[in-house]
């Protein structure tokens, strides 16, 4: 197939500001890498990576110098910078996390046939803990159908470099990458589906937190736990829900004070759990006391227009939360949403959180707590991964 207008105007876009974009990401990450560098002139392949940020196709592009278009999160699209670059210049593939896309699927198969591999990130999300979250089930059948070769680039040293969590990113982030060939297409049809899927799962596999037990970089980040509450909902020494916060570089509890600090290699001080891996493992085992509690915080509200990808803006809303329920209301309004009922669950950056409840997609912004959402919905309504 031939490449349109569009897309080689696009690869020619991309080249030239290519340099721009890896010259002002040396100002927050430096990539340190090993392994192979892979060759224009390659044949077509898909890519895969753990997810870290939003520089992560920018970390990958650094060592593949052959044109990649990435699949991205539709949702993404709602921010209007992002949307122009990812639609115009970069050509994404836009998929709705966790839903079936019979046009992602095909996209994908057309970029391949015109010389373009493809970038893709299993996990679909980017880690807010730290620690790979697991891969859709339908990865290994997609691989195996598309018959090319399986790139790996694994990065560690990103998160801590840069929490999802935070407010403060380091600005001497070190970020390492390893490029290698996973799978080769001859081999693919030697493996099932799920043998594919265990080997990527196995590939992927990382926690930034035993990388750092190596190097123990000082990423030099100012006020490490401010934004803290984007991450804990649940007191490991209070056992209470959406009380806890960071100020400086301290953890703090509104009802039981300090419960830790993080030390400038990023490991928790003070605390029964030296990192937020197991902090959060810890607390996701007591979710059933946070479904069983109440809390409130605000939010703002939009529906999202699925076709054009913009946001209809509801206004602020105090979200109230009880018996699995979230009730929205402010001077105008009230939306109630059953929790059981919520569908495909997404975070996207750091205060932003999607979901489709009775075939409309709502999006909550601003807002500091969305993962505790997040996990509730995981836990009443079963992964969306099982797609």
């Amino acid at each position: 197939m031939k490449k349109t207008f569009f897309e080689r105007s696009s690869d020619f876009l991309l080249a030239m500001i290519r340099p721009i974009v890896t010259m002002i990401m040396r100002r927050e990450l430096k990539v340190v890498h090993s392994g192979d560098v892979i060759s224009r002139k390659s044949d077509p392949f898909i890519v895969i990576s753990n997810h870290f940020n939003t520089w992560d196709a920018f970390v990958l592009s650094k060592n593949i110098k052959k044109p990649i278009r990435f699949v991205a999160t539709e949702i993404a699209y709602l921010d209007l910078p992002k949307k122009l670059g990812m639609k115009f210049i970069a050509k994404t593939i836009r998929k709705r996390v966790g839903k079936s896309d019979i046009l992602a699927i095909k996209k994908i198969y057309d970029y391949l046939n015109k010389g373009y591999s493809i970038g893709i990130f299993p996990e679909g999300d980017n880690t807010f803990s730290g620690k790979t979250i697991g891969i859709f089930e339908n990865t290994g059948k997609l691989f195996k159908k598309t018959g090319v070769d399986i790139i790996l680039c694994k990065q560690q040293g990103g998160y801590l470099s840069q929490p999802r969590w935070a407010d403060n990113f380091s600005k001497k982030g070190i970020v390492h990458t390893h490029t290698e060939t996973l799978i080769k297409k001859e081999d693919l049809e030697n493996y099932t589906p799920l043998e594919i899927n265990h080997i990527v799962e196995e590939a992927l596999d990382n926690n930034d937190y035993d990388f750092q037990r190596e190097q123990m970089y000082d990423f030099k980040r100012k006020n490490r736990a401010e934004g803290i509450e984007r991450l804990v909902y649940y007191c490991n020494k209070c056992h209470s829900v959406l009380t806890v916060f960071g100020k400086g570089h301290d953890i703090l509890c509104s009802k039981c004070g300090k419960i830790g600090e993080i030390n400038k290699y990023e490991f928790i001080e003070g605390n029964e759990f030296d990192n937020l891996v197991d902090y959060n493992e810890w607390q996701f085992s007591h979710i059933e006391d946070v479904i069983e509690s109440e809390f409130m915080f605000v939010v703002q509200m939009n529906i999202v227009n699925t076709s054009k990808l913009v946001n209809k803006s509801l206004g602020r809303y105090r979200l109230h939360y009880k018996d699995k329920v979230l009730t929205l209301s402010n001077n105008k309004s009230v939306h109630q949403f059953d929790i059981e009922k919520i569908k495909y669950p997404v975070n996207t950056l750091r205060h932003s959180f999607s979901f489709d409840y009775e075939d409309i997609t709502y999006n909550f912004k601003e807002i500091r707590h969305q993962f505790v959402l997040y996990e509730m919905c995981r836990y009443l309504n079963g992964t969306y991964k099982r797609k």
